[in-house]
């Protein structure tokens, strides 16, 4: 895809401490595990909130796509299960490798140290929390996942088909947008490292082909059975970091997902962050494309589900869309290479909800 509210801190805040599971004793919170067994964190769903996102401590670990998702035929390399000792049932999350070289489940290396539970390949870095509520870290070098040229050295991305490597955490989501006054994306988070190891000399920086990217994003499917569109879906998110806008916001962006050989040949919509700082007060704390800045994003997406749909419709797609019967078919966040840097990120916090 080359392309805090009082009443919200009180409940998110605070960890839930209840057991998700009632075979399982009240007298442990999940939030307390720290060797053995990881519980699992209860979504809230009460008090006019309803998180739309499972296992939001990662106590379930993480299945593992393969490299190229037009191949792969729904196949995975394997599963991130913390050395047995994930929390019961299958897994919710899944860790995406598209277009990287680097295999988190055949080269991957795990270390625990409480609850901080780490998985590194030597291009990849997946490190998560599972005592607090959507703490991760993604990091990914481009210096190791793309191949080196003839001569051994790091080359960029100069072919626009060429597809290039990623490391997303995603999972599935089937809630529909109806019934509710805000749909929350919200996300805390700080970019630690930014930097590319290729030899501007060989390589010159094309902005076309090269960038690193940190996105959100989800799908929305026309659930109507009467409407022209129906069963249809499209891309719907926004970008957080972008090496092409440094110490500033990316920009806004619509247009067919293409570009590399397993592109989804969906349209994409992605709001500009900087446009919801203005249109809803205290919910970015922009620039948000900053090395080393603490960035909160809380952004009710409702309000632009409409305008994502009027451009959909001026291009083609989701011809008989409307707002109020769509699904959330799925999530992911994480970074995309089509230019070689090695990032990471530290994710603190992360959620999605409806509010009544």
């Amino acid at each position: 895809m080359f392309s805090g509210c009082e009443m919200m801190d009180g409940l998110f805040g605070a960890a839930p401490t209840e057991s998700p599971d009632p075979t399982q004793s009240p007298t442990v919170p999940w939030d307390s595990v720290t060797e053995g067994q990881l519980l699992e964190r209860p979504q809230v769903n009460g008090g006019g909130v309803q998180e739309l996102l499972g296992d939001l401590n990662f106590s379930r670990g993480f299945s593992v796509t393969l490299f190229h998702s037009n191949s792969s035929n729904g196949n995975l390399a394997g599963h991130l299960d913390y050395d047995g000792n994930k929390a019961e049932g299958d897994s919710i999350w899944r860790m995406a490798q598209w277009g990287c070289t680097k295999d988190m489940v055949a080269d991957g290396t795990f270390e625990r140290n409480g609850s901080v539970l780490t998985y590194s390949d030597g291009g990849k870095f997946l490190q998560v929390d599972s005592a607090k509520t959507g703490t991760v870290t993604l990091g990914i070098k481009g210096s190791e996942e793309y191949t080196r040229d003839a001569d051994g050295n790091i080359r960029d991305r100069i072919d626009g088909t060429e597809n290039w490597p990623h490391i997303l955490i995603e999972q599935g989501v089937s809630a529909d947008t109806s019934g509710c006054e805000h749909l929350y994306m919200e996300v805390d988070y700080k970019v630690t490292k930014c930097e590319s190891l290729v030899d501007r000399a060989l390589y010159p920086l094309n902005p076309d082909l090269n960038a690193a990217q940190f996105q959100w994003f989800i799908t929305l499917t026309d659930m109507n059975p009467d409407s022209e569109s129906y069963g249809n879906s499209m891309w719907f998110g926004f970008s957080m970091f972008d090496t092409r806008t440094m110490d500033s916001t990316p920009n806004g962006f619509a247009s067919y997902d293409g570009g590399k050989e397993d592109s989804t040949g969906l349209f994409i919509y992605m709001l500009s962050l900087q446009s919801v700082a203005g249109q809803q007060p205290g919910s970015v704390n922009a620039p948000t494309s900053v090395v080393g800045k603490d960035v909160s994003v809380k952004v009710d997406i409702l309000p632009y589900i409409n305008q994502a749909l009027k451009i959909a419709r001026q291009n083609g797609a989701m011809m008989g869309a409307s707002a109020d019967q769509l699904m959330i078919g799925s999530t992911n966040i994480g970074w995309e290479l089509p230019g070689n840097y090695d990032v990471e990120v530290e994710i603190s916090h992360l959620n999605m909800y409806k509010v009544n």
